[in-house]
């Protein structure tokens, strides 16, 4: 995926694309090991870098903190969040970053599920402040208290990024993959720049296309998008008797047979096989949709209707042929526009071919596998797994089959080591560590109780060790009951 956007990307470079696009990275609490991550790119971040107007990045490019302040809302492109939110300062600091960038990126496990600093929320605020600040063995002052002068107040617990902010776009990961990360840089340049020289937005792909008085494919019944999409293409493919596909994505000035594109989705009731692939086609192009499964972005709104059909609007329109239900999108100015989209989106929800995978990390385990069921419950320091038999079966808990796929299973694969499940549960999975009890108590329907319970001390950490602040558990409550009078 990273060699396919960082040539994506070289061709629009290649087109003649001028731009920079505004970021700004902000370290919340934690140990900075996704930004390790990024420079592990080593000289291949060279690349990306130069296309990126970096307007903050706290010990890396010497802007202040009041110069964030400072911005105009919504006057950077794109914001990435790195952390957790544990203190007050931090709380203040993601709020601050939502109302300066357009884009918000929760970036690496930490930022998506508050990853391991998470399990903190297992706890009160005291037994943690008295744990840390009192009770350490490695203190040495005779009077310990907490330090209260040039910090930031601590939380009561830790709250997910998303449940403060809205969160556009989550990269997971403890940390992610160097690939990954510059995959999803590559991707937001190309869909936030301006777009390659040659293109007017003014125009419409019709405007230049030798079928648009005699062979129009729109006149045959054929979908093709040139009337929404705007002009500047060089390949205008149908000038070769293709269906323009719309790579140059959203014209302010729609064709004249915008009416007929529309009029061909309104009579469509269902898909059939090649309307479905023609619909999917173009709205990978013309959204810019990612086709990465390791991330998810809920701008991507091909990923958002296979994840979160639900969370669009329906809406009714009128049509020639009557009411009409479709999808209420607002992608652009242009209603006609919004409503082509709306209607292909409404046509795909409902196909039944119309799949996203979404695949876990036992997908890409090059272990072998017949069914999973455990030998015997093992902990991680007992013997030494083979390499080649699914750590399941040899007895050693491994969150493979409830982790979305991403990392490569870097683990498995190259560390003879079980996976524990920092990219997360696949989408569509509430919650990784229940998900992963299910499943254990199916493999291990015969065996006894005590012994499955003695294999496995500290369940929260380690079915939850990176998602327990995003669990059904969330944090420590404390039950009160009403004094009686």
């Amino acid at each position: 995926m990273y060699n396919y956007y960082k040539i994506k990307y070289e061709t629009i470079l290649r087109r003649g694309l001028e731009m920079a696009v505004s970021v700004a990275f902000m370290q919340l609490s934690s140990c900075w090991g996704s930004y390790q991550s990024l420079f592990n790119n080593h000289l291949d971040i060279l690349d990306v870098l130069r296309q990126l107007e970096i307007v903050y990045w706290p010990a890396v490019v010497d802007f202040k903190h009041k110069s964030l302040e400072e911005r105009e809302d919504g006057s950077v492109a794109v914001g990435f969040l790195e952390g957790i939110a544990r203190t007050k300062e931090d709380t203040a600091n993601v709020k601050l970053m939502r109302k300066k960038c357009r884009i918000i990126v929760a970036f690496g496990a930490c930022a998506c599920y508050g990853s391991i600093p998470g399990l903190a929320n297992l706890f009160d605020k005291d037994e943690l402040i008295k744990r840390k600040f009192m009770e350490t063995e490695s203190i040495t002052d005779k009077n310990p208290k907490e330090p209260t002068q040039h910090v930031p107040g601590i939380e009561e617990f830790i709250v997910n990024i998303k449940d403060i902010i809205d969160v556009d776009m989550f990269i997971p990961g403890c940390p992610p993959t160097s690939e990954n990360i510059i995959a999803a840089l590559y991707y937001l340049i190309s869909l936030v720049g301006e777009g390659p020289s040659s293109l007017d937005r003014n125009k419409c792909v019709c405007d230049n296309c030798n079928l648009f008085k005699s062979g129009c494919l729109l006149d045959k019944g054929k979908l093709c998008y040139g009337p929404i999409t705007a002009a500047g293409c060089e390949l205008m493919c149908p000038n070769n008797g293709d269906v323009c596909f719309g790579c140059y994505k959203t014209t302010t000035n729609p064709g004249k047979k915008v009416k007929l594109l529309k009029q061909l989705l309104d009579d469509m009731e269902e898909l059939d096989a090649d309307s479905g692939t023609s619909l999917q086609h173009f709205l990978d192009l013309y959204l810019g949709v990612s086709n990465i499964t390791c991330f998810y972005f809920r701008g991507d709104l091909l990923q958002r209707l296979a994840y979160e059909p639900d969370s669009f609007k329906v809406k009714e329109i009128e049509t020639e042929k009557g009411p009409k239900l479709t999808l209420d999108v607002d992608i652009t100015e242009t209603q006609i526009i919004n409503e082509i989209v709306g209607a292909s989106l409404f046509l795909l929800k409902n196909d039944p071919n119309f799949k996203f995978s979404s695949k876990t990390v036992c997908s890409h385990c090059d272990r072998k596998v017949a069914d999973k069921v455990p030998t015997e419950l093992k902990r991680d320091y007992e013997g030494l797994p083979s390499m080649d038999t699914c750590f399941l079966e040899q007895g050693y808990i491994c969150l493979g089959p409830v982790t979305q796929a991403g990392c490569g299973a870097i683990c498995p694969n190259k560390a003879n080591a079980p996976c524990l499940g920092c990219y997360g549960p696949p989408v569509g999975v509430k919650d990784q560590g229940l998900k992963f009890i299910s499943a254990l108590g199916s493999l291990c329907a015969d065996r006894d109780v005590a012994e499955v319970t003695k294999a496995i001390k500290d369940p929260a950490g380690l079915f939850n060790r990176f998602t327990l602040a995003d669990s059904v558990l969330g944090h420590k409550y404390h039950d009160k009951m009403e004094e009686e009078e």
